[in-house]
């Protein structure tokens, strides 16, 4: 499926906004998404479009497979280049879509205007195009753990595209999908140049106990060149008196990745991409970490 769309850099916020989620049971675990949306219709959403001149660039709605035969749904757009262009995978939050890059944050098009390639994937089951193996409607924690493969399709499919210098990949994940995102960078690390996470967070629900779904697939390693964002009082309240700290996740996970890496943590209770918004210097941070890894 190639389908093309087009996106500017006046926009603040891009046309289309899908809200197709349906409610999810997950086993064994919480997560951090908390932007969840219950229709299972598409809305088209029209922004107010300043005056002036912009950038248009063409997206394409894409597909390919994973190697367990999911299907797997994608937005790709590049800048007019004659050479190849470095690479930024976006990975959504739980219960989320690709569209989340368009619609919530203006990074998709601030990467391009970079001159970077982006690719946006919808992971398997949660909520946008990609389907769950078998066609199963319930998503679970072996699920999200396979998530990781909806990473590696996409990266293969980058490494047919001409216009891709496939040697200089890098991820960017928010929320759950920072997770998906650092162990994606511990299972290909030699294809995955360098990662940034905003906000990561997943805990098991009997225990409340950091969880890193994936961490224990036989194929991870040790997950290298990783910038961590997040803010010191975002929590994900579980009962009275009792919340889960993502500053504490982040923590975590930065303890037990190779350099090159980095931890951000802002004085801020924002989360993902209103962490963004709210502290305009993270989106710079991520600039050039790209830049000085990528």
């Amino acid at each position: 499926m190639n389908t093309k769309w087009s996106i500017g850099t006046t926009f603040r916020k891009i046309i289309m906004k899908i809200l197709s989620i349906a409610p999810l049971m997950l086993y064994f675990f919480v997560s951090c998404s908390q932007d969840n949306a219950d229709s299972n219709s598409r809305r088209v959403l029209a922004p107010e479009v300043s005056k002036g001149l912009g950038t248009a660039y063409p997206l394409r709605q894409i597909s390919f497979n994973a190697s367990d035969n999911v299907i797997v749904s994608a937005l790709f757009g590049k800048p007019e280049s004659l050479e190849p262009r470095p690479v930024i995978l976006l990975l959504h939050t739980l219960q989320s879509t690709k569209e989340e890059w368009l619609s919530e944050t203006d990074l998709f098009v601030e990467l391009l205007a970079r001159g970077y390639a982006v690719i946006a994937i919808d992971l398997r089951g949660q909520g946008g195009q990609t389907p769950l193996p078998e066609a199963r409607e319930v998503l679970t924690a072996v699920d999200v753990q396979n998530s990781f493969r909806d990473v590696q399709a996409a990266i293969n499919w980058l490494r047919g595209e001409s216009a891709i210098d496939s040697d200089r990949i890098a991820l960017i994940g928010n929320g759950s999908g920072g997770n998906v995102a650092y162990v994606s960078s511990g299972v290909f690390p030699e294809q995955i140049r360098t990662t940034v996470s905003l906000s990561p967070g997943l805990w098991q629900a009997s225990t409340l106990e950091p969880l890193v779904v994936g961490d224990g697939l036989s194929s991870f390693g040790t997950a290298r060149s990783m910038l961590f964002l997040v803010g010191e009082s975002d929590q994900l309240p579980v009962s009275d008196g009792v919340a889960l700290k993502y500053a504490d996740f982040a923590r975590n996970l930065m303890a037990v990745t190779e350099i090159p890496k980095d931890l951000k943590i802002f004085d801020s209770a924002a989360h993902g991409f209103d962490l963004l918004t709210e502290v305009p210097e993270a989106k710079e941070i991520i600039f050039q970490w790209l830049e000085e890894n990528l």
